[in-house]
């Protein structure tokens, strides 16, 4: 019992705090911060700082990015929608043998890297339709529900 006791003293304890992230910003378009690599891609030690898409690609929904609910030293992203994780250093879903990955986001210019051009693909098809759609119906003067 006194074994066990010593090992506590000895070792030292390391908190949460001494390694979370750092100038988190959530809004409708991006999320960013500055944090470790939680999944193991880059090398630990160094905080990141990126931003991404608030977009989960796992369950193509906007706006569900949360950071950190489950309280991971390191920090990361998680959809509040389909509970996939993803590391806040660079985007990687945190799942064995997968190629997920958040979509960064310049917020400089207000742009998205080039892989998120296949993300708003479908959104801006079903607003194409919808227009479509709206002038059929002001052309044969009928309300448009």
């Amino acid at each position: 019992m006194i074994f066990v006791a010593s090992l506590f003293i000895l070792v030292p304890i390391t908190s949460a705090a001494s390694v979370e992230a750092k100038d988190i910003v959530v809004n409708s378009q991006y999320v960013k911060s500055s944090a470790l690599c939680s999944c193991g891609e880059l090398p630990y030690g160094s905080y990141y700082t990126e931003s991404f898409l608030n977009y989960c690609p796992k369950c193509n929904s906007y706006g569900t990015l949360e950071f950190n609910p489950k309280g991971i030293a390191e920090g990361e992203w998680t959809c509040s929608k389909c509970n996939a994780d993803y590391c806040a250093a660079d985007g990687n879903e945190k799942m064995p043998n997968t190629n997920v990955h958040l979509t960064k986001y310049n917020a400089t210019n207000n742009t998205t890297s080039v892989n998120s051009t296949s993300v708003h693909a479908e959104t801006i098809t079903e607003s194409f339709k919808q227009t479509v759609l709206e002038q059929i119906a002001i052309f044969n003067n009928k309300s448009f529900l």
